[in-house]
């Protein structure tokens, strides 16, 4: 016995006679991806850390989102890292109070 909505169930798996093109045709049923970079061009990220009242920060770049992430996530380590010794972060050439430290981003680069 099924129950509907059940995930188990096969109901609604079989489609409806002509509802689709058939497989021998050659139709994708898959949509179209759109991309606002150029085919082939690198997906290059920035990290960019937000100060309060400064300009913001770039402290590091990488080639796809999931690397820029983990950029993201080691500063965020070593902010806290410093502020929980009572030091302020060196970042660059530059020791900021970590309370002036508004966001990390992660961006696409322009």
């Amino acid at each position: 016995m099924t129950i509907f909505g059940n995930r188990d169930s096969s109901y609604g798996m079989t489609p409806m006679a002509g509802a689709f093109p058939s497989a021998d045709v050659g139709h994708s049923f898959a949509a179209p991806v759109t991309s606002m970079r150029a085919f082939g061009a690198p997906d290059i990220r920035r990290v960019v850390l937000r100060v309060n009242g400064d300009e913001p920060i770039v402290v590091g770049s990488a080639e796809g989102r999931e690397n820029a992430v983990r950029i993201a996530r080691e500063m965020v380590q070593h902010i806290e890292q410093a502020a929980t010794s009572g030091e302020w972060p060196q970042i660059d050439e530059r020791f900021i109070r970590p309370g002036a430290i508004v966001s990390i981003d992660v961006q696409r680069e322009e």
